[in-house]
């Protein structure tokens, strides 16, 4: 039986892998984060799931691109209003359809913010 990564790369298209590749390369230098598979989806723990990858080819995911998600989003200093809410109150997203729409320095500061609430979150429950 193929691991769940194996399941999870052989299923997205060309374009999603190189949008998922440039993303995961963003998250490499946030040591804190372990990269699981949840659900069929890419998703980064330190104290507890703070974000995650979801492309369109991994059911019921967003209906095209490829979803970078903020588990604890509503919590995150987002003062240009870039994230997506939808119709969700927890969790926020930013949609990639290409790796040119991706914006390092705003992810970055994003994915900062995003480990910051989640080590407050881990304070107040000690």
């Amino acid at each position: 039986m193929r691991d769940k990564f194996e399941q999870f790369y052989s299923s997205l298209t060309e374009t999603e892998i190189s949008i998922v590749m440039r993303l995961k390369e963003i998250l490499k230098p946030f040591e804190t984060l372990e990269e699981r598979i949840s659900y069929s989806v890419l998703y980064y723990f330190q104290n507890s799931r703070v974000c995650f990858i979801w492309p369109a080819s991994i059911k019921p995911g967003p209906k095209s691109g490829v979803q970078f998600g903020f588990c604890n989003g509503y919590l995150l200093y987002d003062p240009n209003q870039k994230l997506e809410k939808e119709n969700r109150k927890q969790v926020y997203c930013l949609t990639f359809h290409s790796v040119t729409e991706i914006n390092e320095y705003e992810l970055n500061n994003f994915i900062k913010n995003a480990l910051e609430v989640d080590q407050s979150i881990f304070k107040k429950k000690k």
